[in-house]
């Protein structure tokens, strides 16, 4: 046999072994280019949309972001202020509906924009509109803002790209945008649960494995050997193919296989992998990677509806950790929405926010 031979024979091939690193993670590095005008926004401008991939696909995140965002708008939003008849813009968008998109971008993107439209004469405000972060970039000097819904295609055209000045006091432009960064980080904010990516990466994982468990179970638990020597690449392809097609998947639980040899000495083996208790050690990995997001949103999961491994949690318990909580993350992004109306619309108290309750009694209001 020759050593090409040889080496063919010794090529061992496994199924749905896909190593996961860390560079799967997207950085929110930022970095310049002058030709275009903006700054990037992470590894190949995508760290707001890897942002959002994680709260639609992280369960922790996503309730511990929407439940920030109920807090965030409270019982009701009400306002002295409504450009565009008795709404805030020509779609129908009332006070309320505003300050809720502005507060979910406050806790995904860790950061909001208006997107401001004057009246004809410049005098006064006709619309606003709150505008997703992911679409927006800025130039270095945060004076220029580009919009756009194309940041993830591999080339983004010119004309798929929408340039608009600064917001500033006094400005006569007719469209502009302003932009708050909750979380400093760089010419772009950092969300609140920046140093908590890796967690979310666990969990999300923890979830595809367990998914896989179920489709896939036959190949996670067993390993078939056949003991008559080493067919071609192209056989062992179509051998794979056919097991996993009759094999694998939830609907093949209790299946029986057969399998037909020449002899005893070259017959097929089936070897089961040993496991050592997988499921008590994602269990515990899961409840470390959730406890993790919960910590860097400085939040007890309690209240959001998630009960801990505690004996109980009173409502005592509950309301004392509830102003601990609204008092230090959610107060700040209220007072920046409230504080941005006001700039906008150049008055005190345009809006208001009743602040979150059970009961719903509360009148004291947010101004």
């Amino acid at each position: 046999m020759s050593n090409t031979e040889q080496r063919k024979n010794n090529v061992f091939r496994f199924a749905a072994i896909d190593p996961y690193v860390e560079t799967n993670i997207v950085s929110p590095d930022e970095s310049r280019t002058r030709d275009k005008g903006y700054v990037q926004w992470g590894t190949a401008n995508g760290y707001p949309h890897y942002l959002l991939d994680l709260y639609r696909n992280v369960t922790s995140l996503r309730s511990v972001v929407n439940g920030c965002v109920d807090f965030t708008v409270g019982d009701d939003v009400t306002s002295i202020v409504r450009p565009y008849g008795e709404n805030m813009n020509r779609r129908g968008e009332t006070a309320r509906d505003i300050v809720k998109r502005l507060a979910w971008n406050a806790f995904v993107f860790g950061g909001f924009a208006f997107q401001v439209i004057l009246s004809n004469d410049g005098t006064a405000v006709k619309e606003i509109y709150a505008i997703d972060l992911d679409n927006l970039r800025t130039d270095e000097d945060e004076q220029v803002y580009y919009y756009s819904e194309h940041w993830n295609d591999k080339y983004v055209r010119a004309d798929k790209v929408i340039r608009y000045p600064k917001w500033f006091k006094g400005s006569r432009n007719e469209t502009s945008i302003f932009y708050v960064k909750c979380q400093e980080y760089g010419v772009y904010p950092a969300p609140l649960y920046a140093a908590a990516v890796k967690a979310c990466e666990i969990e999300r994982s923890i979830d595809e494995y367990h998914l896989n468990a179920i489709n896939n179970s036959f190949m996670g638990s067993y390993v078939i050997n056949f003991n008559n020597g080493a067919p071609t690449d192209e056989m062992k392809e179509e051998i794979e193919r056919n097991i996993n097609e009759k094999f694998a998947g939830k609907a093949n639980a209790g299946r029986i296989m057969t399998s037909w040899n020449d002899s005893k000495e070259v017959e097929t083996t089936i070897q089961k992998l040993d496991t050592d208790d997988f499921g008590e050690r994602y269990k515990s990995l899961a409840s470390h990677c959730r406890q993790q997001i919960f910590t860097a949103f400085r939040a007890n999961p309690n209240l959001f509806g998630i009960p801990t491994e505690s004996l109980g949690f009173s409502s005592e318990e509950y309301e004392s950790a509830f102003k601990l909580f609204n008092r230090t993350q959610i107060q700040p992004v209220q007072d920046l929405i409230v504080d941005s109306f006001d700039k906008i619309f150049g008055m005190p108290g345009s809006i208001a926010i009743q602040p979150f309750s059970i009961e719903r009694d509360t009148t004291q209001v947010i101004r």
